[in-house]
């Protein structure tokens, strides 16, 4: 079997743990929610608002621990770095638990959540539940069992799932009594509440079942260990920053800088958040590929043609993500219905995030070499300069254009990094990329795009344009399919 083929199918089973647990996500989170808040869209605001703040958090909590032991385990003894990082993420969460608790409530108002305390308290323990897993995600990965991974995931989206359905359908319906308590016991005055409390508990069912994952665990901490990998990981926390802001901080941006009142502004921050989880499943394939890629990376560093096969999986991705991205373009319309009418004026972004998460996962594979060379301050400064970028397009067009801002402040983050990190990544660790196929790719991705959006002007939403955009999808497969398999899969 060729390194292609490990790698795609290992893509496909975390794709199938992530993406489908995402899906069912999407499903409830998206569909489901945007129809239960419809007319309201603040409650879907404060959890995009809240959500993106969860994402830098975590960074922090993990401090990136789980890069640094795909670094260290995949060359030395794998239990020891495990130990030792482990030991690091939980010491770091009890400490963090000490500071944040006693101060709740100012956070909470400096976060303009006066009146819900709670939220902050709930969100500190699913990041510190979500902190003491990532270690042993991170061992599932680099030993390459991705289908205990898949089952770990599945348990905490299903039973987010389930909680979410009987604390908002099943309890008012048929034990409105014991549901008035627990309102009054846990404090809550939104239905969304109810979705962060459904993590909580979820995130705490997951940790209970990993625990046969902790058998040959032993409280044993190599000092000298874990300072080598403080010192690799600590650049890459400013990357995932760096990262997160730039991914996940579109909502915190507009309830501060959108121009209105933050109750106004977090329900506009609602409707974009809606709709750009119809491009996020453009960055749901992207995700999966870097969970596969990151320890395929670094397990075939030492081969001879590492950087002709780091070459074709790049090809690989972009043919893949361009396919993808002109699949949800091209049904833009099918697909905008799955959200209730109140978000459905988000949908001119979604183009503009597709192409921005292609030159994100373009990014995951021209940006290895800083991983692989041990020069990770250089990927912390590339990320300094991606959420720059990032904060003053938002700060500055956000008042004037609204929403759509954010989306074009996330496509020219992502394409100044990826050609940053291209050509640094050139001089310490050259890489046979094929730039001009990955660049006619990308070309006639923006064309027929363009094409689609013409055609639809024309023709409208009718079954003539739906027949020629089957047929102009058909076509690509056939002809990528003649002109590029057997060379990848070779």
């Amino acid at each position: 079997m060729s390194l292609l083929k490990k790698l795609a199918g290992e893509t496909a089973i975390y794709g199938l743990s992530h993406i489908l647990s995402r899906v069912l996500l999407f499903v409830v989170f998206t569909i489901y929610l945007t129809r239960r808040f419809d007319g309201d869209t603040t409650e879907y605001g404060i959890y995009t608002d809240m959500y993106s703040y969860a994402a830098v958090i975590l960074t922090i909590l993990v401090f990136r621990m789980d890069t640094a032991f795909f670094r260290y385990g995949s060359k030395g003894d794998l239990q020891k770095v495990f130990n030792t990082g482990f030991i690091g993420v939980l010491g770091f969460c009890v400490i963090v638990l000490v500071i944040l608790l006693p101060n709740i409530d100012s956070l909470a108002a400096l976060l303009e959540y006066d009146e819900s305390p709670h939220y902050i308290k709930w969100f500190a323990y699913i990041l510190v539940l979500d902190a003491i897993t990532a270690l042993v995600f991170a061992r599932l990965r680099l030993q390459s069992r991705p289908i205990r991974f898949m089952v770990y995931k599945f348990i905490n989206v299903g039973l987010t799932l389930i909680l979410v359905l009987a604390f908002l359908e099943f309890m008012p319906t048929y034990l409105p009594n014991e549901f008035e308590q627990l309102n009054t016991f846990l404090g809550v005055s939104r239905q969304i509440d109810y979705v962060f409390f459904a993590n909580l508990l979820a995130s705490g069912a997951v940790v209970l079942a990993m625990i046969p994952e902790f058998k040959t665990f032993t409280f044993s901490f190599d000092y000298p260990l874990f300072k080598k990998m403080l010192w690799y990981s600590l650049p890459l926390v400013a990357v995932a920053l760096a990262g997160n802001i730039n991914q996940a901080f579109a909502a915190p941006l507009q309830k501060y800088y959108l121009g209105d009142n933050i109750l106004d502004n977090l329900a506009n921050a609602g409707v974009y958040g809606a709709a750009a989880k119809l491009a996020i499943l453009l960055n749901l394939f992207t995700t999966a590929f870097n969970y596969a890629a990151e320890p395929f990376f670094f397990n075939n560093a030492d081969r001879k043609d590492a950087t002709e096969v780091y070459g074709k999986v790049a090809l690989a991705f972009t043919i893949v993500a361009c396919l993808a991205a002109l699949g949800i373009i091209f049904y833009i319309d099918v697909i905008i219905l799955l959200l209730s009418d109140s978000y459905r004026s988000g949908i001119n972004i979604v183009p503009i995030l597709l192409f921005a998460y292609i030159f994100l996962g373009l990014y995951y594979n021209v940006s290895i070499w800083y991983k692989l060379k041990d020069k990770t301050y250089i990927g912390a400064l590339i990320s300094f300069m991606g959420a720059f970028i990032t904060i003053c397009i938002s700060i500055v067009l956000l008042p004037k254009y609204g929403t759509v801002a954010s989306a074009w402040a996330a496509l020219a983050c992502y394409v100044c990094m990826v050609i940053v990190g291209y050509f640094v990544g050139q001089r310490y660790y050259p890489v046979e990329y094929p730039v001009k196929r990955i660049l006619l790719y990308l070309g006639a991705t923006v064309l027929l795009s363009f094409f689609a959006i013409q055609l639809r002007l024309v023709l409208g939403i009718s079954f003539p344009y739906f027949v020629i955009i089957t047929a102009v999808i058909l076509a690509s497969l056939y002809t990528i399919y003649r002109l590029e398999w057997k060379k990848l899969m070779a």
